[in-house]
């Protein structure tokens, strides 16, 4: 019984690793290939960069880019259980909380939903190939607008 126990407790010590490796393929710096990307509506940005780093037993996740309008940044950091974390970053909208909430969906497929005020705006469901070496960024925007952006992203 005793022999029992002593697996059991451990087993749920090796858990909170295990569920960190399971983000380990996340992790690194990612550029996007714009040539290979597609955004409708467009212009698309002329270059982005996501940094996606293990934090504790969760991620901190950095995008920088240069669209149109100049230079935009942003960072959050929380956990792949969907409570909604600040955004801090530049532009950010006026008059408004901006919040991510991540959820790991399966060892290679993670989400976002970028929340205005507690409202979801845009879901963002990453997908890293088998590889490891790409990851297929799909956005869809919840409030009805037209948007259809698929960002390929290459591991650097």
């Amino acid at each position: 019984m005793k022999r029992i126990g002593l697996v059991a407790g451990l087993l749920g010590l090796m858990i909170p690793p295990f569920a960190l490796a399971q983000s380990q393929v996340f992790v690194g710096t990612w550029k996007a290939n714009i040539a290979k990307s597609k955004y409708d509506p467009g212009p698309g940005p002329r270059s982005e960069t996501l940094q996606v780093d293990a934090v504790g037993d969760g991620i901190k996740m950095s995008l920088k880019g240069v669209n149109q309008r100049g230079l935009y940044v942003s960072e959050a950091t929380g956990k792949f259980d969907g409570v909604d974390v600040p955004v801090a970053g530049s532009p950010l909208p006026q008059g408004g909380v901006l919040t991510d909430a991540f959820r790991l969906l399966d060892a290679r497929t993670w989400e976002i939903v970028i929340k205005m005020n507690g409202v979801p705006q845009i879901e963002v469901r990453n997908i890293v190939s088998e590889d490891g070496k790409s990851m297929r960024s799909i956005s869809t925007v919840v409030n009805g607008a037209r948007v259809n952006q698929v960002v390929i992203y290459e591991k650097q």
